[in-house]
């Protein structure tokens, strides 16, 4: 008997600072100014800093849209 292992790749609740950035298609820098300007807040254990995936979607849900540029179709 074979046993067939499915496996489901998912966004982890919580990130890092390097996963939280790419996550949002941000640098390093622009999560470090959200974190600044207190628009996100990490949480974490001891030293490790980490981000919740829901503040990291409110965040992107709040982020402005940009007009289609020239030649481009909405």
């Amino acid at each position: 008997m074979s046993l067939h292992v499915i496996r489901v790749e998912f966004a982890p609740r919580m990130m890092t600072r390097e996963q939280a950035a790419y996550y949002l298609s941000l640098s390093l820098r622009d999560l470090d100014v959200l974190r600044e300007q207190k628009e996100i807040t990490p949480k974490g254990r001891g030293r490790r800093v980490l981000y919740d995936k829901v503040d990291l979607d409110r965040v992107a849900d709040r982020m402005p849209e940009r007009p289609a540029s020239r030649g481009q179709n909405k």
